[in-house]
């Protein structure tokens, strides 16, 4: 216990903080200022409980996000990644045990818990993210494995976690800024996002897939971090993917690639989910601007086509 404690990490604690006490300040995410706060409450008895007896470093990537991520050194398992949120977040360690234990290639899961927040503990794996420049070559691979993820589906092994709920409360939440900065969304496109975040055959999703959660390891493998663990349509891993990595350019070229190494889904579903995300990165990039101060009077010709884009493919 005394060899934990003169290992402490107070600092990259505190400037955890600061950064999401930073981003949210009078924005529409001001609870994630108490959300880090209960996170780090609970790292002085996780370090107990889990024998983690020396800290490597902060591993978050200062984006503010109200969840920490700390490397330590394990008395059993050597190099950890400890993660902890500031909330309940029960699925993420569920999914990802039961694709490990399936052979999805997922950063396998050493210990975890839910009470009072949730929290991870994972072997740090040495490699590096993917280059998004890869384009089509990186979607086919990604698309590949995700083939795989998403046929590992038991109901009944986890709590639900829906995607209408979880993702819808966020689109609703970006537009609203969109709206405020002179970019209105599609009139009807609460009631598109009901009908298909809904529609299909419900699968555990990841949720959140970007380059910042994938690793490709030593031997070149690709391995996905931080799994939402929602339930829903696979088309929509498909579509989050698309929009993020392609943007209004490039994100149906990036769907039609991943429909070809993941046939089984529905073509035209993928391209709706598609168009309610390129709504929420035109969304996305209005809100940033008034967590970080930027002007948002200057018209912005990104948001205006995401916007375009994401209303032709609802229509």
């Amino acid at each position: 216990m005394s060899e934990i404690r003169a290992n402490a990490c107070p600092r990259a604690i505190e400037e955890q903080i600061e950064q999401v006490d930073r981003r949210v300040t009078g924005g529409a995410y001001s609870n994630e200022a108490a959300e880090i706060r209960h996170a780090a409450e609970i790292v002085p008895r996780l370090r107990y409980q889990l024998s983690l007896v020396k800290f490597r470093g902060s591993l978050n990537l200062g984006l503010g996000k109200p969840q920490l991520l700390l490397g330590f050194w394990s008395a059993e398992h050597g190099d950890v990644v400890l993660k902890v949120y500031g909330r309940q977040r029960p699925n993420e360690s569920e999914v990802q045990a039961m694709w490990h234990a399936a052979g999805v290639p997922v950063v396998p899961v050493l210990s975890a818990g839910d009470h009072p927040v949730s929290w991870l503990l994972m072997p740090r794996i040495s490699g590096q993210q993917p280059r998004p420049e890869a384009g089509p070559e990186l979607t086919g691979h990604l698309a590949a494995v995700l083939r795989a993820a998403h046929a590992v589906f038991r109901p009944g092994v986890t709590r639900p976690r829906d995607l209408a709920a979880g993702v819808g409360g966020h689109l609703r939440r970006v537009l609203a800024a969109a709206e405020r900065h002179g970019y209105p969304p599609p009139g009807d496109w609460e009631s598109a996002a009901l009908k298909y975040y809904h529609a299909g055959t419900g699968t555990f999703l990841h949720g959140d897939l970007t380059v910042r959660n994938l690793l490709q390891d030593s031997a070149g493998r690709l391995l996905l971090l931080d799994t939402c663990g929602y339930t829903g349509p696979a088309e929509f891993d498909a579509a989050r993917w698309s929009a993020r990595t392609g943007g209004a350019a490039e994100a149906t070229v990036l769907l039609t690639v991943w429909c070809q190494s993941e046939p089984e889904l529905d073509r035209r579903l993928a391209m709706r989910l598609l168009g309610l995300e390129l709504l929420m990165e035109a969304g996305v990039r209005e809100i940033v601007k008034e967590e970080r101060g930027i002007d948002w009077t200057v018209t912005d010709a990104e948001t205006q086509r995401l916007l375009l884009a994401g209303s032709e493919l609802l229509r």
